[in-house]
């Protein structure tokens, strides 16, 4: 049973952290499991909900990696995690790699910081201005994921918005007054393609790099999500908030069928986004092959990470890279197959110890 609780908790303060995310995810679940079903889950390292997201009563469980493993094991691979952990460092190491939205300013406790000289970010009134120049800014928690507290402030026909919203100093006051550790960076324009499915949230792809152990090192991409907003999400694409997600076949770009969070107990697939009727399910993300060259390139680059998740927002003219991840969520990337079907993907989990090696039969 989860190899013994990981030898009678060799990290105890880490089981428990994980522990305590697992119950977090694990109530997520809004429809009903019998209790026989979620104890076969808990067991297994999986959260009940993914008997159903991950079809078990079809599907082989061996070929899916659990929630426990991905958050224990899996968040020990990378040797320096905090390049992922940290957006200021993330975008110190691979600024002259990546193409990455710049960070502008920081606001805490009522003081606005400037990270850049131009624009010089400074006060309410200079962060309006900048607003004003560039079109759109995005507000960010420091150390958040999933979209969690991500906002995106607005010039549009001659007024402010948050969050499409109006906003007026009041509300700018109250802003910058009540924000802990947020970051002001560029906004990521999407490409057109992106935004006739989905207008009302950045819309992106988190593309999963392994370097493998028994090819020099070599880095592959492991599976690729497109993920769409929704008026539940909006302004992110989170899948956990209602977002849609959809695999993208790795050898060509395009995008297969579409599918959300099953709140009311059933999985359903969309060819078209069920909000704008705009087509999903063939669409070809563009430039795919040069985005995957340099997502691959900046995996290589550094000796200490193995296993990066990236978040890309992709357009017609090239590409931005929003972050990495250190251990990535697995379910709306395994709704769409089992990642450790992939003798590829299980060899690299099985040599870094987040899971078992399979036992080989005899000739």
């Amino acid at each position: 049973m989860l190899e013994r609780l990981e030898r009678a908790a060799a990290r105890p303060w880490e089981l428990i952290r994980a522990f305590i995310k697992l119950y977090q995810h694990d109530r997520r679940a809004t429809f009903p499991i019998p209790l026989k079903t979620r104890l076969a889950m808990w067991r297994r390292g999986f959260v009940r909900e993914c008997h159903l997201v991950y079809g078990f009563d079809h599907n082989p469980v061996e070929h899916y990696l659990p929630e426990y493993h991905r958050l224990v094991r899996a968040s020990r691979i990378n040797r320096k995690p905090e390049v992922l952990h940290h957006k200021l460092l993330f975008e110190a190491f691979f600024k002259a790699l990546l193409p990455i939205p710049k960070t502008l300013a920081w606001i805490s406790g009522g003081v606005i910081t400037p990270l850049v000289p131009d624009p010089w970010i400074c006060s309410p009134e200079a962060l309006l201005e900048a607003c004003r120049a560039l079109g759109r800014l995005a507000v960010k928690p420091f150390g958040e994921s999933g979209g969690r507290g991500f906002r995106v402030l607005a010039w549009e026909d001659g007024r402010f918005l948050l969050d499409r919203a109006p906003l007026d100093r009041a509300g700018l006051g109250n802003l910058v007054s009540q924000a802990r550790d947020i970051m002001v960076t560029e906004f990521a324009w999407q490409g057109e393609y992106a935004a006739r499915v989905y207008p009302h949230s950045t819309n992106s792809m988190r593309v999963l790099t392994m370097r493998d152990p028994f090819q020099n090192r070599r880095a592959f991409v492991a599976i690729a999500v497109h993920r769409f907003g929704s008026s539940r999400s909006a302004p992110a694409d989170s899948f956990q908030k209602g977002g849609f997600a959809c695999e993208v076949d790795l050898a060509t770009g395009v995008l297969g069928k579409a599918t959300t969070y099953p709140r009311e107990g059933r999985v359903e697939w969309f060819s078209r986004h069920p909000e704008t009727g705009e087509q999903i399910e063939g669409l070809r993300v563009p430039g795919w092959e040069n985005l995957v060259q340099r997502l691959l390139a900046a995996t290589e680059a550094y000796d200490f990470l193995d296993y990066v998740a990236w978040d890309v927002v992709a357009r017609e003219d090239g590409f931005l890279v929003l972050e990495g991840n250190n251990h990535s969520g697995m379910v709306f990337l395994q709704m769409h197959r089992g990642l450790l079907a992939d003798e590829r993907v299980r060899a690299f989990f099985e040599y870094h110890r987040v899971i078992r090696p399979r036992r080989r039969r005899l000739a």
